[in-house]
């Protein structure tokens, strides 16, 4: 039998409900908990302020969400969750094109000469001639 997928986020966690089921959940850190709950379920469990945890388990067919604030823990059933957490170190590891300093020195003197009166007409100029 293999695990499922869980996550925990602690509070002080902002709920806001955007209506036909949907619930946007927002934690500390600037993670956004997205939950879709149906209708026949109860979603008592997130008009309990404040909440100060939420563990989310994902199973086949839904996600278990474990509820906890100051009147206790309460489970409720979400057909759906979708967690949005910004990732600000998301491309160093990416082995993106860089500019070394020779580079970055010709684009200045480029976007420069751009901007002067003609400049656009010299840099055809420029251009043509090596052409």
């Amino acid at each position: 039998m293999t695990s499922m997928p869980q996550r925990t986020l602690s509070g002080p966690i902002q709920v806001q409900h955007l209506g036909a089921g949907l619930w946007q959940l927002t934690a500390a850190a600037a993670v956004q908990v997205y939950l879709r709950v149906p209708t026949a379920s109860r979603s008592a469990a997130l008009e309990q302020r404040p909440i100060q945890q939420l563990v989310l388990q994902w199973r086949h067919g839904g996600v278990t969400v474990s509820v906890t604030a100051d009147a206790g823990v309460r489970v409720l059933e979400a057909s759906t969750a979708v967690i949005h957490e910004a990732q600000n170190r998301l491309y160093e590891a990416l082995p993106l094109a860089g500019f070394d300093a020779r580079a970055r020195r010709f684009w200045r003197r480029v976007f420069w000469l751009l901007r002067i009166p003609g400049g656009r007409y010299l840099l055809r100029l420029i251009a043509r001639r090596r052409h």
